[in-house]
């Protein structure tokens, strides 16, 4: 495992994971002396919000593991389509306090906010870690897996064939 090889996304999208998974713990709605967590106020969404953490933090685990770009290239663009609706349902679920709680004229804490923002912070962080075509900055060559190396490979040229010469 390599953590020079990671790429902006990765780390964007594994940390909103851990604040993700951490906020699903702490009060999202608040009624008086009531507090709700997600886990008390969602009956599926909650499980999906663990889930777009999870994968997030996978994502940075699957990308510095792995050789070669293209399996983590590929776990992004999946883990972008799972995520992304999940970002849109907790929006919804944020916005729309669930039926008990506003019923008690409960009201969101600033968790619930930072738990939004985490699972949209997951899923842009999976779409720009996709779109990173970047292999290294210019100055800083790197090898095929992103590795620093000393100098980029010298291209071995041949010469053409003489004219006329059949092939």
């Amino acid at each position: 495992m390599d953590l020079r090889r990671l790429r902006a996304g990765e780390w964007i999208a594994a940390s909103a994971g851990v604040v993700l998974i951490v906020s699903l713990f702490l009060p999202w709605y608040q009624a008086g002396p009531f507090d709700a967590t997600a886990w008390d106020a969602f009956a599926v969404i909650d499980v999906l919000l663990f889930v777009a953490g999870a994968i997030g933090i996978g994502l940075l685990l699957i990308a510095a593991s792995q050789a070669t770009p293209p399996v983590g290239v590929a776990t992004q663009a999946l883990a972008f389509l799972i995520t992304a609706p999940i970002a849109v349902a907790t929006l919804v679920r944020v916005l729309n306090l669930p039926g008990d709680l506003d019923a008690a004229g409960a009201g969101r804490t600033a968790i619930a906010w930072i738990g939004l923002l985490a699972a949209v912070g997951v899923a842009v962080g999976c779409l720009v870690a996709m779109r990173d075509e970047r292999i290294s900055p210019p100055g800083r060559p790197t090898d095929a897996t992103g590795l620093p190396i000393d100098a980029q490979p010298a291209i071995e040229t041949l010469p053409a064939p003489p004219r006329g010469a059949s092939s």
